[in-house]
């Protein structure tokens, strides 16, 4: 059983400080204190490649040192070592060679060429291909390349490694799930989340694996590579492969971190004295001023710690190979009893038998977490609640009748709507949830030739998750929705899921007369179940037993939870699928590759359950050529053209396509409620999946000895078939005021960069350089008028209640033909009257400003039209540094804080209001997307930094490295909100309010052990 949380007070951060003290000083005695150097001898020497020419650049190394030096530009070096020295001499390229220098002064060495980075195995569907042999677009990002720092999710380590491949969080809430969009928005209602496949297994929660476990990401971009996983591909697929044991002796890795996460930037609102001067300013009277100046968001944040620590054992023999690992994360949040606790296990087992024939993979891992919630609300009461009043008092008067009997004493306004104690809220609340979460899958690989093997991958997972709330009697928030005093509540509820996969292959693979063929084909059989219990009850007579006894409380006999006291539901869905891939690669210049899937889900209308997901890619190695091979600039170019269609089922729940029906309000009769039901969906037996057809091209290039490499890519991603609710037709005799349908078409196109350099390699130090850039362009291309849509433009509303507070029926942006998706539409503020209010720009020419389309306009996108990012690495003997810097370009946000606080008049003095109200010129009350409030939302960010010494092994100690790091170190915007970074979810995108979890800047130590 997981502890709960404990709240990080004084004397925990002056521990964790003196800790981080003592831990860095300890580095520091270890690093002065390595040993002396043995007595010295000069060896010189040349170092040629193939054609006997001497090789400028190439890095000379005494193993088990950091001592090292380079040639010069004929190919001459010179180097001190000790008795006994093994040189080591590398060049990107070349093959590494170690030469033992015995007793000579002189040392020549000849280099042979390496292609292991077109010889590289990149891990895609169903299978593995060279690098050099892949003609779709595969991006892959290797364990030592992630990104410093402690992170929950390892999509954190990979941000900024793949073009195209975004990464957002609005604020750092531990239990909140980063937005990742892989070549811009794919849907409008179905989901734009790429697919995830771990291992083999696609469909796994990826949110709570240990990123010390995982060997490498790789990113099936284009609907080519994608394909193979058909109806669940359309926002692409990343493929999740954990680290597995090698054959030789045993190894025991432990990775350790500590961190304190801190508050990036805090709202910019008034202080007491700022308050009351501004009161008087604008000639209002002051309500009761307590004398207090309070800054209630201080009050309910905080400094957060956090530490992770990962232990591993691996090893094995010729047939037998293990990896166990079991991990601990605990990362208490920003903001008062929220945090995330997690404890993962995992063991990878690796069997050859039957003379090599049949190979066994099987893996199995347990993770068991706790998350503690927040009610965001608290933000919202944090900013608007008078910086003039206490936290606490020992005024009756301004306490609830249950602060008074508990003797808690905080401080609350009761005759006021909207003004609530946010610490009393936070304080009063307990809100977490325990899971269970397992995953085992077994693959079997029997060669029934050379070239023909079988397979067979089998795979269970499942969760369980228990979810606790309960809301004191104390805090005037909990009565607020419940009409009396001294009110509890209570909810309980349980899930839990089972997901079963089934999948046969048989793959051949056949080289001869220059041409390597490939072929395979599977069946996959899918069983997902879903099932749950939930309970709730009010009005208790203590809150001692919490949710524990909710018999205790009397609102379910007072008839107050007629309608919600008790509840259970159960789904499941079925995908059966059989596909195909067929590869060629001639003469190792000439490669394509051909997939097909067909899916048929439950998921889907009776007239459209099946689905085919055609894709073709055909690559030329240019470089291989007569004309350019040996080209001493040129060491490969590669181009590629590919096509492919891929559907989007995952963000569909069950039973959509069908008529359904649900528990409405109960009613009393003869002395008991009693249940009544009605329609609660339209049945629509034409849905089916939103279907994604991607054009692309593309080429790879290796320069000056693989110097630099990388790849440029252009591609096209229309979407036709979107889903999305809209309201229902009375052509189809509604049951139910809407519909999920297939309403229209999307596209997305850009062009994406990938470059890495080795800038310099100079003596012991070196600098490389990888970045990481991408263009969207999205827009909407159709919607289906008629039936199911009456217009061009379907309207959004944010539905953000509280946080924009009486603007949850406007609408602030749209789906419209020609614009992106959830573009900002209203009126252009060309300027502010004498009186402060808006003069908006005659749009249509009438001479007269209207509130209709006429006089509203495009006012720009959420969604951003350039990405990059710039990763350094930097190294030196032992010591290694590297630091991210990563923005985003073109996007706007609608700071919808601004329009609601700007004008004083709107808050005065019943609410504190954002300091810019002190100046603000406006004194208009009108609320929509205006101009006015619409700001670019573009950004650099110190995403990552991490400084890191490596410690020379000794005995049983084979590695050993200490390193500090920072995560969010500066950001640089013009935007005027706390932090620019956005959710490009759908509807809200984009939309900056109060009711964010606010942004941390974290800073760890830690270090790595290898026995």
């Amino acid at each position: 059983m997981m502890n709960s949380f404990p709240l990080a007070g004084r004397a925990s951060l002056a521990r964790q400080r003196a800790f981080v003290s003592k831990f860095l000083l300890t580095v520091l005695v270890s690093v002065v204190s390595l040993g002396v150097w043995a007595q010295d001898k000069q060896v010189s020497g040349n170092v040629k490649d193939a054609s006997g020419t001497g090789m400028p650049g190439v890095s000379i190394a005494v193993k088990g040192t950091q001592r090292g030096a380079n040639t010069d530009v004929d190919g001459n070096y010179k180097i001190s070592v000790p008795d006994n020295a093994t040189l080591v001499f590398s060049f990107v390229g070349y093959k590494t060679q170690e030469v033992s220098v015995g007793n000579r002064t002189t040392v020549d060495v000849s280099l042979a060429e390496d292609n292991q980075v077109l010889n590289e195995v990149v891990v895609v569907g169903y299978g593995t291909q060279k690098r050099q042999e892949i003609s779709g677009t595969v991006a892959s990002v290797n364990s030592k390349d992630f990104n410093a720092g402690v992170v929950a999710n390892p999509l954190a380590a990979v941000q900024g490694k793949v073009a195209g491949l975004t990464i957002n969080q609005t604020g750092s809430d531990p239990n909140s799930r980063p937005t990742v969009r892989l070549r811009g928005v794919g849907s409008l209602a179905a989901g734009s989340d790429p697919l995830y496949v771990v291992d083999g297994v696609p469909g796994v929660p990826i949110q709570n694996i240990d990123a010390n476990d995982i060997a490498s990401v790789d990113v099936l971009r284009d609907a080519s590579s994608a394909a193979i996983y058909g109806a669940r591909a359309s926002n692409g697929v990343i493929l999740i492969t954990t680290k597995r044991g090698k054959s030789g002796r045993a190894s025991v890795d432990y990775n350790a971190q500590f961190g304190v996460d801190m508050v990036a930037k805090a709202p910019d609102y008034m202080s007491g004295s700022e308050y009351r001067d501004a009161v008087k300013k604008f000639g209002f009277t002051l309500v009761n001023d307590q004398g207090a100046n309070t800054n209630w968001f201080k009050e309910i944040t905080r400094k957060a710690p956090i530490t992770s620590h990962n232990l591993a054992f691996s090893g094995g023999t010729e047939n037998f190979s293990y990896r166990a690992s079991i991990g601990y994360l605990n990362q208490q949040g920003l903001v008062l009893k929220s945090g995330f606790e997690r404890v993962s296990a995992r063991i990878n087992l690796d069997q050859t038998a039957l003379n090599g024939k049949l190979k066994i993979a099987t893996s199995l891992s347990l993770i068991n977490g706790k998350r503690d919630y927040v009610n965001y609300d608290a933000f919202t009461y944090s900013i608007t609640n008078l910086p003039t009043d206490p936290v606490y008092t020992k005024d009756p008067t301004f306490q609830t009748p249950g602060s008074i009997s508990a003797g808690t004493g905080y401080f609350e306004r009761l005759g006021e709507f909207g003004a609530f104690n946010p610490v009393a809220l936070l304080e009063q609340t307990t809100n977490y949830s325990k899971s269970i979460e397992y995953l085992g899958n077994i693959n079997l690989k029997y060669s029934i030739t050379k070239d023909l093997v079988f397979g067979v991958n089998g795979a269970m997972k499942g969760s369980k998750q228990d979810g606790f709330f309960y809301i004191s009697r104390i805090p005037k928030s909990a009565q607020a929705g419940l009409g009396t005093a001294s009110r509890s509540t209570g909810p309980v509820d349980n899930g839990q899921s089972e997901d079963n996969l089934l999948e046969f292959t048989l793959n051949y693979n056949k080289t001869f007369n220059g041409l390597t063929f490939g072929a395979l084909g599977g069946y996959s059989y899918q069983d997902v179940n879903f099932e749950g219990f939930n309970a709730v009850n009010n009005n208790f007579i203590t809150d001692d037993l919490l949710f524990n006894n909710l018999a205790a409380g009397a609102g379910v006999s007072l008839g107050q939870r007629a309608n919600d006291a008790v509840g259970s539901f159960r789904s499941n869905y079925k995908l059966i699928s059989f596909f195909g891939r067929a590869t060629a690669a001639l003469n190792n210049k000439y490669f394509a590759t051909l997939t097909v899937r067909r899916d048929g889900s439950t998921k889907f209308g009776q007239n459209n359950k099946w689905g085919l997901f055609p894709s073709l890619s055909v690559g030329w190695a240019l470089s291989e050529e007569a004309f350019l091979k040996g080209n001493p600039t040129i060491n490969n170019l590669k181009l590629r053209v590919n096509y492919g269609q891929t559907g989007n089922s995952e963000g569909i729940a069950p039973y959509r396509s069908l008529a359904l029906v649900g528990p409405s309000n109960k009613y009393y009769d003869n002395g008991n409620w009693l249940p009544t039901y009605k329609p609660s969906q339209n049945p629509n037996p034409d849905l089916k999946w939103e279907v994604n057809e991607n054009y692309g091209a593309g080429v790879d290039f290796a320069l000056w000895n693989y110097r630099v490499t990388g790849s440029l890519d252009y591609y096209i991603r229309n979407t036709k078939d979107l889903l999305y609710e809209i309201a229902a037709p009375l052509s189809i005799k509604p049951l139910y005021p809407t519909i999920l349908a297939n309403v229209g078409s999307m596209r997305n196109q850009g062009l994406e960069l990938s470059l890495t350099a080795g800038i310099v390699e100079k003596g012991d130090f070196r600098y490389e350089a990888t970045v990481a850039a991408a263009t969207l362009k999205n827009e909407v291309t159709a919607l289906a008028k008629g039936e199911f849509i009456g217009s061009d433009k379907i309207f959004l509303f944010s539905g953000l209640g509280a946080a924009t507070r009486g603007t949850s029926a406007v609408p602030f942006s749209l789906i419209k033909v020609g614009l992106p998706v959830g573009a900002f539409f209203g009126g252009i503020v060309e300027k502010l009257d004498e009186k402060g209010q808006f003069i908006f720009k005659d749009i249509d020419g009438d001479g007269k400003i209207s509130e209709n389309d006429a006089d509203r306009d495009f006012q720009g996108s959420p969604l951003p039209k350039f990405t990059a990012s710039l990763t350094n690495n930097f190294s030196y003997k032992a010591f290694s540094l590297s630091f991210l810097l990563n923005g985003q370009f073109g996007n706007k946000i609608f700071n919808a804080e601004r329009m609601m606080y700007a004008n004083p008049n709107n808050r005065l003095p019943a609410e504190n209001t954002i300091r810019e109200a002190l100046t603000s010129p406006v004194r208009d009350t009108r609320t929509g997307a205006f101009s006015y409030f619409i700001e670019d939302g573009s950004f650099v960010r110190l995403a990552n930094f991490r400084l890191g010494y490596q410690i020379p092994g000794k005995g049983v100690l084979s590695r050993a490295q200490v390193y500090i790091s920072g995560n969010n170190l500066f950001v640089l915007t013009k935007f005027k909100g706390v932090d620019p970074e956005m959710n490009t979810g759908f509807a809200t995108a984009g939309i900056y309010t109060k009711q964010q979890f606010p942004k941390a800047r974290g800073f760890q130590a830690g270090f790595n052990l290898s026995f």
